[in-house]
C-alpha cells in the first residue's frame, strides 16, 4: 500500500491531519476513532496513529474509554465555563506578578502582538497570532509553570472547534486586546483586571452561545 502521508517526520504529519480533522469536526462529537483503519486509511502502521491519538488525547481533543477507544470530546456549556475559569485565574495571577514590573522593549513587544492581531482578523492566522498574544500575557510573569499550564489549557484549543474557521466578534476582541496592553502600559492592575475579565466574559460568551446554537454539544 502507497502511503497517502509524506515519510519525513511521520509522527507529526499523521498528527497534523487528525488535528485538523477534528478542529473541523469530522468526525462529530462523541465518534469512536478507530486506530487500525485510521492507518489503513492513511497508509502508515499503527504506531504514528496510535501516537497522535494519544497527544490529541493530552490536548482534550480526543477521550479514551478503557478498552473501548477513543472518543471525539465534545465540546459543552460546562466544559466551556470551567475552562473559562480556569484561564481567568491564570491570566489575573500572571497580572498581578507583572504589572508595573516591565521594561519598554516588553511592552512595545505587547504592542506589537496586539497589533498583528488587528491586522489578522480578517484571515486565517488569527488563531497564530491571538494565541502569541495572551501566551506572551502570561510571560511576562517569568513563570514557567504558569507558562506551560496556559498553553496546555482545553479551552483555548476548543475555542478552533466552536469558531469552526469563523471569527464573530473579533473587532470587539481586538478591541479588548488594545485595552489590556494600555493598561499594562499604565502600570493600572486594577484596569489590567477589568479587562482582562471583560475579554474572558466575551470570549465565553461568544463560545456558549455558538454551542447553543449547536443544540448544547458541538
Amino acid at each position: 500500500m502507497t502511503a497517502l502521508l509524506p515519510r519525513s517526520n511521520l509522527n507529526e504529519q499523521v498528527y497534523e491531519t487528525l488535528r485538523s480533522r477534528l478542529l473541523r469536526r469530522e468526525p462529530g462529537a462523541g465518534a469512536k476513532l478507530s486506530l487500525h483503519e485510521l492507518a489503513a486509511e492513511l497508509g502508515v502502521s499503527r504506531s504514528p496513529v496510535h501516537h497522535a491519538l494519544t497527544r490529541l488525547v493530552s490536548e482534550g481533543l480526543l477521550t479514551v474509554q478503557a478498552r473501548r477507544g477513543y472518543y471525539v470530546t465534545p465540546v459543552t456549556h460546562d466544559a466551556v465555563v470551567e475552562g473559562y475559569d480556569v484561564r481567568l485565574a491564570l491570566e489575573l495571577h500572571a497580572a498581578e506578578a507583572s504589572v508595573g514590573r516591565l521594561d519598554s522593549s516588553q511592552l512595545g513587544r505587547f504592542r506589537q502582538l496586539s497589533d498583528a492581531t488587528e491586522v489578522a482578523i480578517s484571515h486565517e492566522e488569527w488563531d497564530t497570532t491571538n494565541a502569541a498574544f495572551h501566551e506572551f500575557q502570561i510571560d511576562l510573569a517569568d513563570n514557567a509553570l504558569l507558562s506551560r499550564f496556559y498553553r496546555e489549557l482545553t479551552v483555548n484549543l476548543l475555542m478552533q472547534v466552536i469558531r469552526g474557521g469563523r471569527l464573530e466578534g473579533g473587532e470587539y476582541l481586538v478591541t479588548e486586546h488594545r485595552a489590556i496592553v494600555d493598561a499594562f502600559e499604565n502600570a493600572d492592575l486594577a484596569a489590567v483586571r477589568t479587562a482582562v475579565r471583560t475579554h474572558i466574559e466575551t470570549g465565553q460568551r461568544i463560545a456558549l452561545e455558538a454551542i447553543e446554537r449547536a443544540g448544547g454539544v458541538l
